[in-house]
């Protein structure tokens, strides 16, 4: 089986990273290391992971000052972890992303073809069913796949009435997923989706089928909770920091500064992320849905 090492950069609550920890090393990590976009280290307890402060004098030991933009950060944060790494593959992904599936991480990886660089993990996104509490962490009662055409057009208009521009191909997050890459190559760089050689992406394995015939996923808590999603939105409310957002999380921000100043943003949250009954059964009938057990991150 090969050995792996998961990255993330975060700026996270302590439980939460707590929690991204556990779940990686159920998975089977060798290493798991968690860079903190701060200057005070959070304090834990964090079994089984390595905090590392990107503090002044990190940037410092790196040779440059702190990169603006979040996505700079990032990217300057895994060339240097994956130029460390003693591991025979780096996962990139962030606090809010598991992967889930019933194999195990190491093993897939081992049977990805020699010729194969890198591995792209296909996302799906958590979703609220309308009964749900919405204040309970990782509370979510579904995940909803990415799609694209003809449905991506017209099906989130019909899915999510007034809230369709905000979608793309079903998903408020990302819908490129995250990668794994093979270490010790020279010639690359790591960036947040994939990685890259000559600015071009690497031929990577996909929808890789472990040893029960279905691939592993991406699963992103875009939301882990209305506080969690509160939080985080009003960080970007207060940076500005939109310098590669694209024109569907502009929306969203727009959405969201005008909700925060009526005092609604629990209406717009319900309308983004939960789903009712014919919202349901429509996403099933077109096999757009993975039903869920709250709160389970154990596979």
């Amino acid at each position: 089986m090969d050995k792996f090492e998961v990255v993330a950069m975060v700026l996270a609550p302590e439980q939460h990273i707590a929690t991204f920890i556990a779940h990686y090393r159920r998975r089977g990590a060798d290493r798991v290391r968690v860079f903190f976009d701060g200057d005070m280290a959070p304090e834990g307890p964090f079994e089984g992971g390595e905090i590392v402060v990107c503090d002044e004098a990190f940037w410092r030991s790196l040779g440059q000052s702190r990169p603006q933009g979040v996505e700079n950060r990032q990217r300057a944060v895994y060339n240097h972890a994956y130029r460390q790494s003693v591991s025979d593959w780096v996962l990139v992904v962030d606090v809010d992303e598991f992967i889930l599936g019933d194999d195990a991480i190491g093993e897939l990886l081992s049977k990805v073809e020699p010729e194969r660089e890198s591995v792209i993990f296909r996302p799906v996104e958590a979703a609220y069913s309308s009964r749900s509490e919405l204040s309970q962490e990782y509370g979510a009662a579904y995940f909803r796949k990415p799609y694209g055409r003809p449905y991506c057009s017209i099906l989130p208009h019909l899915v999510y009435p007034g809230s369709g521009g905000c979608f793309t191909k079903g998903l408020l997050g990302h819908d490129m997923g995250k990668h794994a890459v093979r270490t010790g190559i020279a010639d690359i760089v790591i960036d947040i989706h994939e990685s890259k050689r000559d600015g071009k992406p690497l031929e990577a394995a996909r929808n890789v089928p472990g040893a029960s015939g279905r691939p592993l996923f991406l699963a992103h808590y875009d939301a882990i909770s209305l506080e969690h999603w509160r939080a985080k939105w009003d960080r970007r409310l207060a940076a500005r920091d939109l310098m590669e957002v694209g024109r569907k999380r502009n929306r969203q921000f727009e959405l969201y500064a005008a909700a925060r100043q009526r005092g609604t943003e629990t209406e717009l949250f319900r309308r983004l992320y939960t789903l009712g009954a014919i919202q349901t059964f429509l996403l099933r009938c077109l096999n757009l849905i993975i039903p869920h057990k709250p709160n389970d991150l154990t596979v």
